[in-house]
């Protein structure tokens, strides 16, 4: 097999394990009928009904009959997409929840309404359609018109985002692919008796992000209404959200431009060295401490999109921390520690501060691990605000990730000296000897490496200073999609096999170097 083909075929096989797509048939689903009572009239009920959106994008779980502790919207979506990747370990099976993500399990689950590919696809959906609900009032409602701006802008930003998280979820990257099948395209509220529509393309499926955004964007700069509250989808967010879309795209001019339209947020800043200092969680037989980390909190003041979780909304176990806090009597993250892999890792320097938000080789591999956080490379990045009241906000977007669209995308244009610029506000932020590392790298927008090797291009520099930096927040598979490069979840540092309990074997014939 050629390396060309190796390269395609092991996208393909990320696509598909996700999606759990076998037969077209099984994506013409119906939309779902799940959309708010409130009368949507008014601006008023237009507000309570878009409200409900937001909610459900950290609080719904009843999408499936069983396995719901590992459904809580958007994060849940995130964190099956992270460990299907090769940065983040899931050490050990423990209750079954994300394993079958990390194992590429799901594949042979596609048709099951209690698994990932369901919820996904069901969750998504019922986003769309009751954003449907509030854009099918956009000239009839009453009211405040820049109020109502307001809403349908964040509306039509809504439904640009589900689209994407599910095209990303059950189709093939955007270049290349253009004609493949996309997914159902709704652009109306539906009913269980409104019938089916067909996959369309993956183009037609862009063409409706992207002239949702268009519109979002006029909508939102034209009401001129700031961010109400953090959970809220304003300008700045929905630039960023172009950017990402713009990235996957390979559109680099629109990239840059979204991406520094997003960066003008006002009073939204990227971490000081010391904000973004990690103090480890401990643990031990007798008990838990919490430690202190900017990633629980959108009050951070990189934050630009979040749910803010109070006590009374708390789902405990049904949840994010839950699931990343090892330090805690919450025993999912416990029995299955997440973990940095151990190349990923070994790429930080010691004189970078993000070297603390995992364990290094503490001396105990999961061989000899029993139970907590006590394991080599476990993270402390992701920790419950509050370990008592078991609560932590959800950070949906922050500041840093227009930084890294914005260097990654002055490189594809082969403009060299800013791409430097962009990268070094973020890298000198982390590291006291980062512009030393970053004037070891040479000027080429080639990737020079999937998984691992040794950065060697201003390319190499940023896609690693992304992989470090937003580990755990955007989905690592949804970057190896868009790259089309080769990966790999095996590998010897200095003597050191990788520290995957799940090397994908099964899927040999695949696996690259």
């Amino acid at each position: 097999m050629s390396r060309r083909m190796k390269k395609s075929n092991i996208i393909i096989l990320s696509l598909i394990a996700f999606s759990g797509i076998g037969c077209s048939n099984y994506l013409d689903t119906e939309p779902s009928t799940e959309i708010s009572g409130e009368k949507m009239e008014t601006a008023e009920g237009l507000e309570v009904a878009l409200n409900g959106i937001y909610s459900s994008m950290y609080n719904r779980i009843d999408f499936v009959t069983a396995n719901t502790h590992q459904c809580f919207g958007n994060e849940a979506v995130t964190l099956a997409a992270e460990l299907m990747g090769e940065d983040m370990v899931q050490t050990a099976k423990g209750p079954g929840w994300f394993w079958h993500d990390y194992a590429y399990e799901n594949r042979e689950r596609y048709a099951s309404k209690i698994w990932r590919c369901y919820f996904t696809w069901k969750y998504f959906y019922e986003l769309i359609n009751n954003a449907n609900g509030i854009l099918d009032h956009e000239t009839t409602a009453s009211g405040d018109s820049t109020e109502i701006e307001n809403i349908m802008g964040q509306a039509y930003a809504i439904r640009a985002f589900s689209y994407f998280m599910l095209i990303q979820s059950f189709q093939q990257t955007y270049v290349g692919h253009e004609t493949s099948p996309g997914v159902p395209v709704y652009t109306s509220t539906t009913t269980a008796s409104s019938g089916y529509k067909g996959r369309g393309t993956v183009q037609e499926t862009y063409d409706r992000i992207t002239e949702d955004l268009k519109e979002s964007l006029n909508l939102l700069k034209k009401c001129g209404i700031t961010q109400d509250h953090i959970s809220h989808l304003d300008y700045y967010a929905a630039s960023l959200l172009k950017a990402r879309v713009a990235l996957v795209m390979n559109d680099w001019e629109t990239a840059l431009s979204a991406a520094n339209d997003a960066m003008d947020k006002p009073s939204c800043s990227l971490l000081t060295r010391s904000e973004a200092t990690v103090v480890k969680g401990t643990y031990s037989s007798s008990g838990w401490t919490t430690g202190a980390t900017p990633f629980n909190s959108t009050s951070s003041p990189d934050v630009m999109w979040g749910a803010e979780i109070i006590s009374s909304q708390s789902r405990a176990y049904a949840s994010f921390f839950s699931q990343m806090d090892a330090c805690t009597n919450v025993y999912y993250a416990a029995e299955t520690p997440k973990c940095i892999s151990n190349w990923l890792y070994a790429q930080i320097p010691d004189s970078d501060i993000r070297k603390g938000w995992w364990n290094g080789d503490i001396g105990i591999p999961a061989s000899e691990w029993g139970y907590g956080a006590n394991i080599n490379y476990n993270q402390h990045k992701f920790q419950w605000k509050d370990q008592k009241a078991l609560t932590g906000d959800y950070i949906f977007m922050r500041l840093e990730e227009g930084y890294l669209i914005k260097a990654e995308a002055l490189c594809r244009l082969h403009k060299y000296p800013e791409s430097r610029i962009a990268i070094a506000e973020l890298g000198t932020r982390r590291d006291t000897n980062y512009a030393s590392r970053l004037s070891l790298m040479t000027n080429s927008d080639e990737q020079s490496f999937g998984s691992v090797g040794t950065p060697k291009t201003l390319m190499d520099e940023i896609l690693l200073q992304r992989r470090i930096e937003l580990w755990g927040e955007t989905g690592r598979i949804f970057d190896i999609q868009r790259l089309r490069h080769s990966w790999t979840r095996s590998w010897t540092i200095n003597g050191e096999e990788s520290n995957h309990t799940d090397l994908l074997t099964k899927y040999a014939e695949y696996q690259a170097f």
